[in-house]
């Protein structure tokens, strides 16, 4: 005979104040108690980064404990790419650690003891991490002072170099030319957090000045001979850098300069800025699917 459960008498009485009837051959299952197997997560919860290889604590031999903090020497070798994933990796490590401390804390466990130790490794090694960027944005801050000095002088004797060398169309100038906007100037070639100010400005109009000076005297017609304003500026820049690219640059300016719109100096950063932004647009957009044909 299947047995019948009470209500409590509180419960009794909370439930007439509020209305309600409950009759007396109810019958309740058992309490569901909450445990760790009652929960059901999902594979990809962002919770899971918190927890090493989706256990609720390691065990020892699970903890690195042998190996030993980077050192300033070995960062030093490392792209800012590298130094940069490295950094999140540390981070990611020292929350599974202290999350896991605390819970071996809770128990007095000796673990806590290894934790502490693994713990102190990832915060030297982060430190390092800090050290190597600190000294490369001192010498970067140095070697711009120091190029505000020598630089005038240095981009003469690049653009004599490009004017005077027979074929600039390998990947060995490109690679020269990308080097040079981005240490010099801080542009990339994809626009990634990039800044406008007059300091691209100035950049995109030494490198335009190259590619203008350098392909203009192989077109025979010369629709063009001088660029007049900004857009023009950034029109040759962004394709001038072979002779098939340049030639596309000029027919370009040709049609823009039908609309007798002259960009004056002040509005410059402005329109480079949208043109940037359409660029980056372009390149983020994805295609969408063709439609399958079904076939009769």
């Amino acid at each position: 005979m299947v047995g019948v459960a009470r209500f409590s008498t509180v419960a009794a009485r909370f439930a007439r104040a509020k209305g309600y009837r409950i009759p007396h051959d109810v019958q309740l299952r058992k309490p569901i108690l909450p445990t760790i197997d009652n929960l059901k997560i999902r594979e990809d919860h962002p919770l899971w980064e918190f927890f090493h290889e989706k256990q609720f604590v390691r065990s020892v031999d699970d903890l690195d404990i042998q190996g030993r903090s980077w050192t300033v020497q070995d960062l030093r070798k490392k792209s800012f790419e590298d130094l940069h994933a490295l950094w999140y990796v540390c981070l990611k490590e020292m929350n599974k650690i202290q999350r896991e401390a605390v819970l071996y804390e809770d128990i007095s466990s000796s673990k806590i003891q290894q934790c502490m130790e693994l713990e102190t490794a990832l915060k030297n090694s982060m430190l390092s991490i800090r050290q190597v960027l600190s000294e490369r944005e001192a010498g970067l801050r140095n070697a711009r002072e120091e190029f505000k000095v020598v630089g005038e002088e240095y981009l003469k004797e690049f653009k004599e170099e490009y004017l005077n060398e027979e074929n600039v169309e390998t990947d060995e100038w490109f690679d020269k030319l990308e080097r040079l906007q981005y240490a010099i100037f801080g542009i990339n070639s994809t626009y990634e957090s990039v800044i406008i100010n007059e300091e691209f400005l100035e950049g995109i109009k030494y490198v335009s000045s190259l590619y203008f000076d350098k392909f203009s005297s192989q077109i025979e017609e010369k629709a063009v001979t001088e660029l007049k304003d900004i857009v023009e500026v950034y029109k040759v820049f962004e394709n001038g850098s072979t002779l098939d690219g340049f030639k596309i640059a000029i027919e370009n300016i040709v049609e823009y300069r039908e609309s007798g719109l002259v960009i004056p100096r002040s509005k410059e950063i402005m329109v480079i800025q949208n043109l940037v932004d359409e660029k980056i647009n372009e390149a983020n957009q994805i295609p969408e699917p063709e439609s399958a044909e079904i076939s009769a």
